[in-house]
């Protein structure tokens, strides 16, 4: 089996989830952030064809709660990109011996560590794995071998960008849309959903679930942004 090496990346925190910010807080979209990305590390951890994990940020006021974790921090060139800070901690893990990366977004409070090891397992050596967003159009995680072929391209429609780039190669891309894997919350809408599964009792990540059971939210207002979001939508 070879090496694998997650890559989570994790913005500077006065920059996250402004789209959310008609509904919550700045410092309750924080704390969201944070605990989301603690239940994803999580996750991680728990799989055990998964050699070392590797937040990526430079955040240092929240490296502290992860590496006790038991999960590794790479600050990146202070570029404040996304895709260049993933390429440099790829090029990193590759010269520490990994072989492969798996990409694995920050926001994914539904992942369980069972999901990314199907996730892990049932792909080809030979055939880059991508899980769609619940849109169809991001991609959530990406399983690629090192070093990397292209420049990465995460952000609007990457989903068709990665196949693009994998075509210009003649390599296939294998993408499927797992219910555990496809919520990432950015918006309004994405919101309502996780506080919609919390209520019905569907599995969420634990830090995420009791912060927001924690937190006296306003329901009719995130309703409300909901609904006008879906007016004023933008990728």
């Amino acid at each position: 089996m070879s090496e694998i090496w997650a890559l989570v990346p994790l913005k500077t925190l006065a920059q996250v989830k402004k789209r959310l910010a008609p509904a919550l807080t700045a410092e309750l979209r924080r704390e969201l952030v944070l605990a989301m990305a603690q239940d994803v590390v999580s996750a991680l951890l728990g799989v055990d064809l998964i050699t070392r994990v590797l937040l990526v940020t430079n955040e240092s006021s929240a490296t502290h709660s992860f590496t006790a974790m038991g999960a590794d921090i790479f600050e990146p060139e202070r570029l404040g990109e996304l895709n260049p800070e993933l390429e440099q901690a790829a090029a990193y893990a590759k010269s520490q011996g990994a072989e492969v990366v798996l990409i694995v977004h920050a926001d994914l409070p539904l992942l369980t560590a069972l999901a990314v090891r199907e996730f892990v397992t049932t792909a080809s050596p030979a055939i880059p794995k991508a899980a769609a967003c619940k849109a169809g159009a991001g991609t959530n995680l990406l399983l690629t071998g090192l070093p990397l072929k292209f420049p990465l391209v995460f952000g609007c429609d990457s989903l068709s960008g990665f196949r693009q780039k994998f075509t210009a190669l003649n390599r296939k891309m294998d993408v499927v849309m797992h219910p555990l894997l496809a919520l990432d919350i950015d918006t309004p809408d994405d919101l309502q959903t996780l506080l919609s599964k919390i209520k019905k009792g569907d599995p969420v990540g634990k830090a995420t679930k009791e912060l927001l059971l924690r937190e006296t939210l306003d329901r009719d207002k995130i309703m409300m942004e909901t609904k006008r979001w879906r007016f004023t939508r933008t990728c």
